[in-house]
């Protein structure tokens, strides 16, 4: 089996989460949306310490809709996993850093948070 080739995904961790956005494909337009979920004993304090993705109380979680003529299509919505290939229809996706800074929950700002995605055709 050949190696996918992964295009970047723009996840803008500064934005804060959620967050959305659009991307064509082969053809097809995407819809991707990310939030976080947060025990609210991790936000505590503001420490402005940065939550390695999942972790106890902490996770990220990755909805895609393939826009369809009848209207969108979801074909993933799952917490995301670092070294894990997810396969979403058509596309492979993959997510091997998540870092967090509790201030990019429902706020923007440069924190330091970083999460890198990328996606591929399969």
């Amino acid at each position: 089996m050949a190696a996918l080739n992964y295009l970047a995904l723009p996840i803008d961790p500064a934005e804060g989460f959620p967050q959305a956005f659009r991307l064509s494909l082969a053809g097809r337009s995407y819809q991707f949306r990310l939030y976080a979920n947060v025990a609210e004993d991790l936000l505590d304090g503001g420490s402005g310490e940065l939550l390695e993705l999942p972790a106890k109380g902490a996770f990220l979680v990755l909805s895609v809709d393939r826009e369809e003529p009848a209207g969108p299509t979801t074909v993933l919505r799952r917490k995301l996993a670092p070294g894990v290939e997810y396969h979403a229809a058509e596309l492979a996706l993959t997510f091997p850093t998540m870092l967090l800074d509790p201030r990019n929950l429902n706020g923007a700002g440069s924190f330091g948070s970083r999460v890198v995605g990328g996606v591929a055709l399969r």
